[in-house]
């Protein structure tokens, strides 16, 4: 019988089965409302009443299928080289970054792959580079075990690509919420002399300039010193952003920075042309268009506003050419560009790892951190596209943490109602992400 005779004659079956399971589902679902449900596509899953276990459906099936895929991508594009471990040491996922650098160098400087042991590869480590590693088990073993919630390391290697020197970060969650570590290689040749022929800098920190004085509440243009902000100063224009506006779309120039007062950009991974997921959010703490202190002039993601507010902006030349001129600056945002890359490595692996909830809790008060007020207007729909899933999950995840009373959600305008108990809802990922500064929780 030949091939296309076989998959004929398997056809028919195939069609039975899928009648009958659908007949099946028919004769557990018997409520008006759940049957409604089911034919408006609303329903992921079903209780086998024999069992007590739910089923998923085949159409839940595929785009859970289809929500692995975009979160894999999104990891695989992360610039920044990153590994999972689970709580043995053991690789349970790499990104593309990772794996090309453990090509290149032939497994030197901890290059290993998926499956493979971190502690058994620091105790293997070539002679040149033991020392590094052995401190890097050391620094492993306590966030394994809870009494550490991050280590660094600068480290350095010889392979066949030649030498290399980079920072190893080690980040736990700051309690015990998810077994899963992240690993992540960040290059820091370029740091290490840019800190090294601006130190005589550190001398003038004195003469901060305030919030306040600078007439935007932005805390990085806050935090230059009096000097380098006058640089910048005759050339920041005030602008509004609005709600759903597009900053920076991936591979495009970006032609102007942007530093947000009250208002929140989504930085947004595209996947297959079209789906979108989130990776970062930058609000009053930072800056959107990092990229170009690091050399680069195109973006890489879509920069969204997602809440509409004030903003400063500078022409990408006159930026750059002030950044050029000022070491404060420069150490600055080298600063906030590997903050900003801590918050995208843990927001890729919380979309991985954590529920739906969790994720919701966190990115919640992430917001609230940025617009500095517990009330916003966010739909279903933004809140899906923003965390990767259905619209579906949003609003069960929502309501639950309604019922908990936790917030008020009512057309689309969302009300924190209680900040502790949203963050003991949140995944232990807002820990690491939320924004370090003293005035961040007295909004």
């Amino acid at each position: 019988m030949t091939l296309d005779a076989q998959l004929a004659a398997r056809s028919p079956s195939k069609s039975e089965a899928a009648a009958a399971f659908q007949t099946w589902i028919r004769r557990v679902v018997t409520g008006a409302a759940e049957l409604r449900a089911l034919d408006d596509g609303q329903l992921d899953a079903i209780i086998d009443p024999a069992t007590g276990n739910a089923i998923m459906l085949p159409a839940a099936q595929v785009v859970l299928h289809g929500s692995r895929r975009i979160v894999r991508n999104a990891f695989d594009a992360l610039p920044s080289g990153i590994c999972v471990l689970d709580p043995t040491g053991t690789v349970v996922m790499t990104n593309r970054a990772w794996r090309a650098f453990a090509v290149a160098r032939a497994g030197a400087g901890l290059g290993i792959g998926e499956g493979g042991n971190f502690l058994v590869a620091c105790r293997n480590a070539d002679a040149g580079e033991r020392v590094h590693a052995l401190a890097v088990a050391v620094g492993l073993r306590r966030v394994l075990d809870g009494s550490l919630s991050q280590f660094r390391r600068d480290y350095a290697c010889r392979s066949p690509g030649g030498n290399c020197a980079f920072t190893l970060i080690i980040t736990g969650p700051a309690n015990n919420a998810s077994p899963h570590v992240i690993v992540t290689r960040e290059n820091v040749r370029e740091r290490k002399q840019t800190r090294a022929s601006h130190g005589r800098g550190r001398a003038r920190r004195n003469r901060i300039v305030t919030l306040a004085r600078a007439g935007t509440p932005n805390r990085l243009l806050a935090s230059l010193p009096a000097r380098d902000y006058a640089r910048l100063r005759g050339s920041l224009e005030p602008v509004t952003l609005t709600y759903g506006e597009i900053l920076f779309e991936p591979g495009q120039p970006m032609r102007h920075v942007y530093f947000p007062s009250d208002c929140v950009v989504s930085l947004l991974t595209i996947v297959e042309g079209h789906r979108a997921l989130e990776v970062g959010l930058v609000g009053r703490e930072g800056m959107v268009g990092s990229r170009l202190a690091l050399g680069s002039t195109q973006s890489s993601v879509r920069a969204l506003v997602q809440g509409t507010g004030a903003a400063v902006r500078i022409a990408s030349a006159r930026f750059l050419r002030a950044f050029r001129e000022s070491p404060a600056l420069q150490r600055t945002m080298l600063r906030f560009a590997d903050t900003l890359m801590t918050q995208v490595s843990q927001t890729a692996v919380c979309n991985c790892f954590h529920v739906v909830e969790e994720r919701l809790a966190r990115w919640l008060l992430m917001t609230r951190e940025r617009l500095q007020t517990s009330e916003f207007h966010l739909t279903h729909e933004f809140l899906a596209d923003m965390l990767g899933v259905r619209r579906v999950g949003v609003t069960t995840a929502a309501s639950s943490l309604q019922r908990q009373k936790l917030i008020r959600y009512q057309r689309g305008n969302i009300r924190i109602l209680d900040q502790r108990g949203l963050e003991a809802a949140a995944c232990a990922c807002y820990q690491q992400v939320r924004i370090k500064d003293p005035d961040a929780r007295s909004a």
